[in-house]
This record gives C-alpha cells, structure tokens and sequence, in this order.
C-alpha cells in the first residue's frame, strides 16, 4: 500500500507565507503516516511576472522532507532570463530533487511569459512507478498516457484551474475519467483561492476516493498498488 495525500491548501502572492504553509502541511501529511504529499500548482511563487528567486525556500522545503522522511511535490515559477519556468518538484525522503518537470501545456495567461517544457517522464520511486502533469496538460489525454504506458501507476497533476466557471462540470468529470482511461490512480490538487475551482480529488481507476470543495484541507487514501496491474490485465485498454 502507498499512502498519498492532497494538500488544497490557500496560495497567496507571498512567498513566505506559502512556505510556511507548505511546511506546516507536510507536517500534517507525516502525522497521518503519508507516503507523499502533493501541492498545487506554483503553490510557492504564484506571480508569473515576479521574478523571485526561491531556491533557499525550496532548500527548506528538502529539509523538511528529508526530517520527515516523505515526498513531495509541490511547483513554482522559477525565473529564468526575462521570462520564467513553470516547475514542479517531486522531493524524495531523502531531500534530494529527483525530477522538474516544466510544464508544457501552457494556459492562456502564460503564453509569452513563461517557457514551455518539451518533454516529460516516468519517475521510478521505492512507492512505484509514478508520473507528474500540471494543470492545462488534463485537457492531453495522449500526452497522459505516454505515461501510464511506460508503467506509471500514479499520476499527479497539480492544478491552478482559473477561468472554470463555463467549464466546471467538465472538470470535475476529468480526474475519474483520467483515472479511468489510464487505469492509475490520478491525484488531482488545486490551489484554494477566490479564483480558482479549489476542487481537489483522489481517484481509483473505477472511482472517487476522496475529494475537497471550496475549502483548504488534506485528504488522503490507501492504494493499493497491486491493483492497477490486475485492473490492466482486465480493461487491456492501455495497449
């Protein structure tokens, strides 16, 4: 079994106090025993134009997993010349940065600001394969399943889901269905705000586990890894 927890937690245009609160939530995900613990989207630096540098933010954020022994992912805009990255970090126990994956499907306020990442990949954990999108790439399904085909059983995709409000029905079919279509469990984690859908999910292949609303909080659910393969065997619909 892998324990994962979603952290919905509020995103603010401070760096510090998001930190803090990222700090203060992986704590909780540790006292529930969580395997890993996944954040929103530039859940650290959310200002596309803010040239801020966070490396000794995301310095404290490897101690503290390496202190709690848990991973995490967590993303921020990194700058990068005059322009900025969108990255997300997948943190092991150990504190090391074993994977940044920069997003590369960007949304529309990003376009021009922000350079897009061309590729992505499987990252190969102690909990098992898992595989890392962010936010806009939901809307790929093919991009997703290059990664359930080379063996991820995990999909985590932070999300800062603006402009929802026409769509939000839509969106909160995506996660089961993206689950579903890749036979993974797929963790979908939103940034509590006045602007975003601060909706928040974690699925099984047939169905939802957990899920948050309009609040902050954590959830977190049991998988059970050895289910996926029996489940692939069944459906067949990944080759």
């Amino acid at each position: 079994m892998v324990k994962v927890a979603a952290a919905q937690i509020e995103v603010l245009e401070n760096v510090n106090k998001n930190l803090e609160k990222i700090l203060t939530y992986i704590d909780k995900a540790k006292s529930k025993n969580v395997d890993i613990v996944c954040f929103p989207e530039t859940c650290l630096n959310p200002i596309e134009e803010g040239k801020i540098d966070v490396s000794t933010h995301v310095k404290e954020i490897q101690n503290k997993c390496k202190e709690k022994e848990i991973y995490c992912i967590f993303g921020s805009y990194v700058p990068e010349g005059n322009k900025a990255r969108n990255v997300t970090f997948l943190v092991d126990r150990s504190g090391k940065i074993i994977f940044e994956y920069d997003k590369v499907h960007l949304w529309i306020s990003e376009k021009g600001k922000i350079i897009p990442g061309s590729t992505n990949k499987v990252i190969n954990t102690d909990l098992g394969k898992v595989g890392i999108i962010n936010c806009w790439d939901y809307a790929f399904p093919t991009f997703i399943q290059q990664l359930s085909r080379n063996g991820a059983k995990i999909i985590f995709a932070p999300s800062y889901l603006v402009g929802y409000k026409m769509n939000k029905e839509v969106l909160r079919k995506v996660p089961l269905v993206r689950a579903f279509e890749n036979i993974a469990f797929y963790i979908s984690c939103d940034a509590f705000t006045n602007e975003t859908l601060s909706e928040s999910y974690i699925c099984h292949p047939l169905r939802i586990l957990k899920k948050i609303e309009k609040k902050e909080g954590l959830i977190f659910a049991n998988l059970d890894m050895d289910r996926i393969d029996s489940l692939r065997k069944h459906f067949d619909h990944l080759k």
